[in-house]
């Protein structure tokens, strides 16, 4: 398909990374070509749509659904923080250079920083509580021989997962064989041969608890057969992978199952070698995640303030700050993913947003460019072991937020107190 751009040029653009998805795959192709760019988008379906969503026609700024300025707009936004006492500020999908300007600004208006994915969150108690033992993409798919997917069908949300990383032959021999693919307590994806162990609605804790027990030599009461089967092949891989996307368990306080299939990993390796791979990173969770961590020593669901910053796993996770009594606004920046939506408030909502995304009913609207589109910029991938630099394709006369919220910092700046 045709997409609209701005500025006249003719060039070739390959191995871009795709900021769409936590693999960033970066063998993508661009064609532009006077007003028109054309993605080789190798076959993924959420890149092939979301591309096009992106590269649209750019809109204005609003200010409770009136078109105004940028100047206005941020002026805004500045008074809307600076009348705020207990602000939060929430990164939907932002890479590095936007989670460091997002913190600045949190730093300066006593914010709340969290991001709106919950995957992140669940995976970091994990492994604050007991560790874990992971593996990389690169591993994978040059070690594995058996890949267990747990209560994900993967591609939903990684589409070209199995094809980069469950293929035959790799860097380290072409001889080497596909690693046999498993599903426990999810359907494989059409095409993909694979051995599915069926598990009831909200029964996947229990399988997990049952696989444990099993590969430790107790036989539960009642056992299944097929997961008495799926521990001993596990006992019996050379290198197997237990692939997971925190994001996908809906069962509350699903951390306690990452647990405990990230404990069933440490079992496994005291009599051969199994990985997990925790897949996420799709809306940057990581990579805000990441930023965090450096500028404050803290994890994200941290509150910035004149003592210092302050952690808090429970108070401070966006939902609960969302109740009424404890956030007085909200900042919420999303510059990757127009189909992802702010939460709905009952504060003042002051809205960063890609093209291609609806406009919310929000008292400020500001759209943004998106990294890896119209400028470059730097997204952790899902195995958060590295960060990739992301292209611009394009050049065109659109705000960036890293530039936006730098404006709205020194607009709160001159405010007077």
């Amino acid at each position: 398909m045709p997409l609209p751009m701005l500025m006249p040029m003719s060039r070739q653009l390959d191995d871009l990374p795709c900021p769409f998805c936590g693999l960033l795959c970066d063998d993508l192709r661009a064609s532009v070509e006077a007003m028109q760019v054309r993605m080789d988008t190798r076959g993924c379906a959420r890149a092939a749509e979301l591309y096009p969503r992106v590269l649209c026609a750019p809109v204005g700024c609003r200010i409770a659904q009136v078109p105004a300025s940028p100047a206005a707009a941020i002026a805004r936004a500045a008074e809307l923080l600076r009348a705020a006492a207990r602000p939060l500020l929430l990164s939907g999908a932002t890479e590095v250079a936007t989670q460091r300007a997002l913190l600045a600004l949190a730093d300066r208006c006593n914010g709340v920083v969290d991001h709106q994915a919950e995957g992140a969150a669940r995976n970091l108690r994990v492994l604050q509580d007991g560790g874990w033992i992971t593996t990389t993409l690169a591993e994978i798919r040059n070690r594995a021989d058996v890949l267990l997917c747990v209560g994900t069908d993967v591609s939903s949300r990684f589409p070209r997962f199995f094809e980069r990383c469950a293929r035959a032959g790799g860097l380290l021999g072409e001889g080497r064989a596909a690693p046999r693919l498993i599903f426990l307590g999810a359907q494989a994806p059409v095409g993909v041969e694979a051995w599915q162990v069926p598990v009831a609605p909200g029964m996947l804790p229990d399988a997990i608890a049952q696989l444990r027990a099993l590969s430790a030599g107790r036989a539960p009461t009642h056992a299944d057969p097929a997961l008495a089967e799926l521990a001993q092949v596990m006992r019996s891989a050379r290198y197997g992978v237990v692939v997971w996307a925190a994001a996908a368990f809906e069962q509350a306080h699903a951390e306690l199952t990452i647990g405990t299939l990230c404990e069933w990993i440490k079992d496994l390796n005291r009599d051969t070698r199994i990985a997990g791979l925790p897949l996420a990173g799709t809306h940057g969770d990581l990579t805000a995640m990441q930023v965090t961590l450096w500028q404050s020593g803290l994890p994200l669901r941290t509150r910035f303030g004149a003592a210092g910053p302050e952690h808090d796993a429970h108070r401070f996770a966006w939902r609960q700050w969302l109740r009424p009594g404890a956030a007085d606004a909200m900042l919420y920046v999303n510059e990757i993913d127009p189909e992802l939506a702010p939460p709905e408030c009952s504060v003042p909502r002051i809205v960063l947003g890609p093209h291609g995304m609806a406009a919310p009913a929000c008292e400020v609207f500001i759209p943004v460019g998106t990294p890896g589109v119209d400028r470059g910029g730097h997204l952790y991938r899902t195995d958060n072991v590295v960060a990739l630099r992301l292209k611009p394709i394009v050049e065109r006369d659109v705000l960036h937020a890293p530039d936006v919220l730098a404006q709205l910092l020194a607009a709160l700046e001159a405010l007077p107190a």
